[in-house]
């Protein structure tokens, strides 16, 4: 990747802030028939079209795009792992820096989805993509660069060979430190978790500190509906409040940046160097966030007992045009 690229990677407002904020966890198999798979599928527009003609509409391939790909691990972290023992990517959020129109955007990518996923043998020989559940591909690598390139080819598969540019992982044991940097997050508790923490009863508002906030962000089958998509949702309520603060720390102190960086970094993968983004975390503070893309779809279980989400087709085509692609007037 050229220099100038690199830059551009790290170029939103909360770049590796938001991105290791964003890295909340859904691990876990929701074993509940929900609906069939559809039979139809939508062509999506493939990385290598600069034009897309839909809908008697004209779309073209926006410049000065950077994608990044977040990637939460349902392990703690390690020094190395053994075959198949890295955990998987249950939690993954697309970020699209665009520094031309000067916006992120963010695409929520269900653990369950299911896309050609490389299988990688013992030794790290390479097979034929498999279609599997999108977060299975990290461990078949070493929990470091070939877990974060297995989950990267996935999810460009899923996108039709869209380019993901770089990527950041973090192990389930960075979550309390993360949200302790921001001060704790104020959240309103709609489901009980006092099973677990007896100070986290239903109804009760309270400023989460510690473990709380993995509790809160990862606990599942005991709580409420117990469905990953109920987790979802408390992940983004809890995700808006932790951004929030992140920025307006950013905001307040450049060196906050490094501070936060080098605090989260015993948790951390990425190949976004850090003094280059601290730099541009910085420079593009401003950035406009818009509003998370989440394709709809459809559950049910595979043959192997286990949760599968197929993104409906159209939906997903509305994201990758969304995401990459800008009308032509």
């Amino acid at each position: 990747m050229n220099t100038k690229k690199q830059y551009r990677a790290a170029a939103a407002a909360l770049a590796v802030l938001v991105l290791a904020a964003l890295l909340l966890f859904a691990g876990g198999s929701w074993l509940e028939k929900r609906s069939r798979k559809p039979e139809t599928r939508t062509e999506l527009p493939q990385a290598e079209q600069e034009t897309v003609e839909l809908n008697g509409h004209t779309y073209k391939k926006r410049d000065g795009l950077t994608t990044i790909l977040v990637m939460g691990v349902d392990h703690e972290t390690q020094e190395s792992y053994a075959y198949r023992q890295a955990g998987q990517a249950d939690f993954l959020r697309l970020i699209v820096l665009d520094s031309n129109n000067k916006t992120v955007q963010q695409l929520q990518i269900d653990r369950d989805t299911i896309t050609p996923v490389t299988v990688l043998g013992v030794m790290g020989d390479r097979y034929e993509p498999v279609e599997q559940q999108i977060c299975v591909g990290y461990g078949f690598g070493d929990g470091r660069q070939t877990s974060c390139e297995v989950t990267v080819e996935a999810v460009e598969n899923l996108l039709g060979g869209q380019t993901v540019d770089q990527y950041l992982s973090m192990g389930l044991d960075g979550i309390s430190t993360l949200n302790d940097l921001a001060g704790g997050i104020t959240v309103t508790l709609e489901d009980d978790f006092s099973a677990i923490d007896p100070a986290m009863t239903k109804g009760t508002t309270l400023t989460l500190h510690g473990d709380q906030a993995e509790t809160f962000v990862r606990t599942r089958r005991s709580i409420g509906v117990g469905t990953n998509e109920a987790r979802m949702a408390r992940q983004e309520q809890y995700i808006q409040k932790l951004a929030t603060q992140l920025d307006a720390e950013v905001k307040q102190n450049q060196n906050f940046v490094l501070t936060a960086y080098d605090a989260m970094e015993p948790y951390l993968y990425t190949n976004i160097p850090r003094g280059q983004l601290a730099n541009e975390v910085w420079a593009a503070k401003d950035y406009e966030r818009m509003d998370t893309i989440k394709p709809e779809g459809t559950h049910e279980i595979g043959a192997d007992g286990f949760m599968e989400f197929y993104p409906d087709a159209a939906s997903l085509q509305q994201a990758v045009l969304q995401l990459f692609y800008e009308q032509v007037e």
